[in-house]
Parts: C-alpha cells; structure tokens; sequence
C-alpha cells in the first residue's frame, strides 16, 4: 500500500491548517494531511496580529522589534521582519476561512496585553479557547475544499533520494507502516513535546521529529531553547498543568513571593504586564533559589482583585480551577515554570524550506524566528504566518512538479528497545535540559544518549533511535552555547545580558 500527493503535510494543527488553507487558495490540488492528534492548537488561548485600526499606534516594525528583543536579538531579522509584516494577511487568512475573533461592546477587535509586547496585540475567544474555534471551523471547510486528512497516521520517517525528500512513511493506528510519496512535504508536527517528561504539551508531540529531520539530512537550530511557562498550576490536582494566562498580569494580576512582595518590581518597576516570560522564569527561579517559593517550587500569582467579569472570559482557565475547587477569587494560584514550546528546529529559508530540496518547516516544526525566547501568544502567529509564507514559497520554489521515485517501505520497530530505552532516555533529558543547566550534566547526557545510539538494541527501533538523536542534539546544542541567555540557563556560566531587563523599559 502508498499514497501519491503534490503536497504531504506531516501534522494536523494550525501551522498545517494554514498551510493547505493557502495552498488551496493558490489552486494546488491534491493536499493531504497526515497527522496522529491535533497538537496543541486545541490549547491556543492567544494570536498576535497587529491590524490597521488597533487604537494603541501599533506597527509590524513594533511588533517585529519586540520579537527580536525578547528572542536576545538572536532570531533571524529577515524571517521575523517578513512574519510581522504579514499579519494582516494571517489574520484575514483565518477570517476568510471561517474564523471569529472576540469583539469588544463597539464591535472592535479585543486585544488583549500578553508578556513581550509593547502594545495589547493579542486576539483571542471570551467563550472558548480560540484554538478550538480554529480546529471547529478550518477542518471541516478544509475537507469540504478536498484537502484529504489521515487520522491516527503518526509520520514514522522521511523518505529522500539524492539529497532530495520524496515523502514519508506512516503507521495508521498502530499499524504497519507504508509510505506516502509527494514532492513537497511540509513538516507541521510541532516541537519537542514530552522528552522531558511532565509538560503542558499533548501526548501526540513526542519530540522524535528533530532527530527524524536529522537523519534525512535537515539542518537545525536554536535546539537548546526550550521554552518554560512560568505560571502553570501546581496545584490542587486536577488544575496541575493548566498554564495561568500571562494576560492575567496584563489584566492587573500580580506575582508574590512567600514575603508576600511583588518581586518583579525590583527588577522591573513599571509592573507586570507585558514582562517577557524569560524574565518572569528567571525572576521566579530566583526567588525558589532564596528559600521565597512556594512548597511546589514555584511562586503564587494574585487574582483575587480583578473583576470576576474579565476572569470568566478566560473560561477553560477560570473553569478548569472552579471545578477542582480553586477559587481565583478567593485565593492566590501556586504557579511555577513548565516545559511548554519550543523555538528550535528545521532551519528554513524565506520559503520556509530547508536544505533537502522539497521539504518545507512551518510552526515549531522550524527554528530561527524566536531567538532564545518567545512572546506569548507567538506560537500560534507563527504557525499561521509560516504556513501563509510556505504556501506561497512553496508557489514560487517550482517544487510541486518534481519527479519522484518509489522506494519499499524501510521502517524498524520493536517494542522492547521502546520499553527499555524511553524511560531512561526522558530521565536524562529532564535531569540535563531542565530549568538549569551544567556542562558536566550536558556531557554526561551527550554521553548517555550516544552509548544508546550505539546500542545494537536500540537500533532495533527507529523511534527510540529518533528520540535519542533528538536529546542528544538538544543536549550538543545547549553544551556549545556557553552563557545564559533567554530560555538557555547554565549555571556555570555568567548571563550573557545582564542589561537584559532594560531592554524592557516600555
């Protein structure tokens, strides 16, 4: 069994969506999505676009300047000055395709102010999450337009042939796997997901894909930026994992340490809103470290003063805490840092593609727009932008027409290497790649994780093989970058900006 398409996409959350959103509309026919889950659009609380009536004086260069300011100016100037520049196009690429943003009593835009932004930018839904509203409305116009999409088909490698890609292969259900042939493939599978164990990510983004994109010969970058939410629930149970919305600081919520101080004054006096979220981890890591956290390792955020009204219109947060018995109202939330995004992956080009001929990277999928860190709600711009950009690359680069050759299915698993190897492979990357970082920690999981690649056991199993791969690249990356910087902590390293917080004066 295979399938032939002009256009595969290896995912099924926004970046895809948009991806084969714009092919359409570009009159390519034949697009196919293949996916294992939804990724984490069903989540999106929050999209950045900056459009023309916003009231605040906002411009694509303020908004491009901020991205690059809160990255440590290490993003690509070209990407991230191309992706500000279109959000208006993204944003009227999501309209047309049936997507309702929140207004306000006069029938603006809501904007809501997240971390790293000068100016409110945040679109978003005041009844549901506007990622649902996304998965609701595109799907199905989508399938209605003839874009094919596979469920329960996890991508299980790339197929390439002279340097070239030429598809992939996939298990359906579990299944044996079989290859899909296109000369275009378009990686949309999201980042690092779960190699280091508890995250705010879903279990259909494994993390595998780095070092799946490795072995068809991809170039990466920025591994080492993982990024860390730094106000997830810790508890009570049934809220633990649940990010606290950075808007909630720019709707008056404050941060306090167990002195009961709002701690992020000392180093940034103008207030909590619009703090980039490297600051705001790196300011909580801190107070942890001087005994002022809370008994989960993290700080407390203060809701209780803000109009119940503005807490319900962030309703899969106020409602997850209400069912399990938190009453924002009535009590400070235990926050702390969680694995939540990623700013590495495929290095692209302006097209979004990457150096193997035919393969294109959108979303988390690809690195090199975000630098060190990112803004809130940049996630889902990007995955919007790049798949609008890629789309249209993908029209320009002349790639649809390509010849391709067919090849027998070539993939290895085997059940034991997996039980065997994954729970100490995610061990080493949780004690390795976690808030802080060593150099003898980096080496010793580098070590590790190439003793593994070198198992013959290991080898039995491509999965186990990728996720390997993939911590040991994370683990190269973060050892060569000796500073700190952004989301790239080392202990045994000064930081690279120590004028960082003034860069955020506005």
């Amino acid at each position: 069994m295979s399938r032939h398409h002009k256009a595969a996409i290896a995912g099924s959350g926004l970046a895809a969506l948009a991806t084969a959103a714009r092919l359409h509309e570009q009159g390519v026919k034949d697009i196919a999505i293949y996916a294992g889950g939804l990724g984490g659009t069903p989540y999106i609380a929050a999209i950045n676009f900056v459009l023309p009536d916003n009231p605040y004086g906002d411009t694509p260069e303020q908004y491009a300047a901020d991205m690059l300011a809160a990255g440590y100016n290490i993003g690509n100037k070209e990407l991230v000055t191309e992706m500000a520049n279109a959000t208006v196009r993204g944003y009227e690429l999501l309209c047309r395709w049936g997507v309702a943003f929140a207004r306000n009593d006069d029938n603006t835009i809501k904007l809501r102010h997240v971390s790293g932004h000068k100016y409110p930018r945040s679109l978003c839904q005041t009844t549901d999450l506007i990622g649902a509203e996304i998965e609701k409305v595109m799907i199905p116009r989508l399938k209605e337009a003839g874009v094919e999409f596979h469920d329960k088909c996890q991508v299980v490698e790339l197929l390439t042939g002279d340097g070239k890609i030429e598809g992939f292969a996939v298990s359906e259900n579990g299944g044996e796997p079989y290859n899909v042939y296109a000369p275009v493939v378009v990686a949309a599978w999201g980042g690092v997901g779960n190699l280091l164990g508890t995250s705010t990510y879903p279990d259909d983004v494994r993390g595998n894909t780095l070092g799946m994109a490795k072995r068809a010969g991809a170039d990466l970058i920025d591994l080492e930026f993982i990024e860390f939410e730094p106000m997830v629930m810790m508890t009570p149970p049934g809220t633990v994992g649940e990010p606290c919305p950075t808007a909630m600081l720019g709707e008056g919520g404050t941060l306090l340490n167990s002195d009961g101080e709002r701690f992020l004054l000392k180093v940034r006096p103008q207030g909590e809103a619009g703090a980039p979220k490297s600051l705001i981890n790196h300011e909580i890591w801190k107070e942890v470290a001087a005994g002022k956290g809370n008994p989960h390792g993290g700080i407390w955020v203060d809701l209780r003063h803000i109009d119940e009204k503005v807490l319900k219109a962030y309703p899969w947060f106020y409602n997850r805490l209400m069912n399990n018995g938190c009453d924002p109202k009535k009590e400070l939330l235990e926050v702390g840092p969680m694995p939540h995004s990623f700013s590495g992956g495929i290095r692209v080009d302006r097209n979004y593609e990457s150096n193997v001929p035919g393969l294109y990277a959108v979303g988390e999928a690809c690195g090199g727009i975000h630098g060190a860190c990112r803004c809130a709600g940049n996630a889902a711009s990007q995955a919007t932008l790049s798949g609008l950009l890629c789309a249209e690359g993908i029209l320009r680069t002349g790639k649809l027409d390509r010849e391709i050759s067919e090849r027998p299915v070539n993939v290895k698993r085997d059940d034991a290497a997996r039980e065997k190897f994954l729970p100490e492979l995610q061990k080493i990357a949780a004690r390795a790649l976690g808030v802080f970082r060593s150099g003898p920690d980096l080496e010793k999981a580098i070590s590790a994780t190439q003793g593994i690649l070198d198992d013959p056991a290991a080898a039995k199993d491509d999965f186990t093989v990728q996720t390997a791969l993939s911590i040991n690249l994370i683990a190269r990356a973060a050892l060569n970058r000796k500073e700190s910087r952004g989301t790239h902590n080392r202990l045994d390293f000064p930081d690279a900006s120590p004028e960082f917080e003034k860069e955020f004066t506005f």
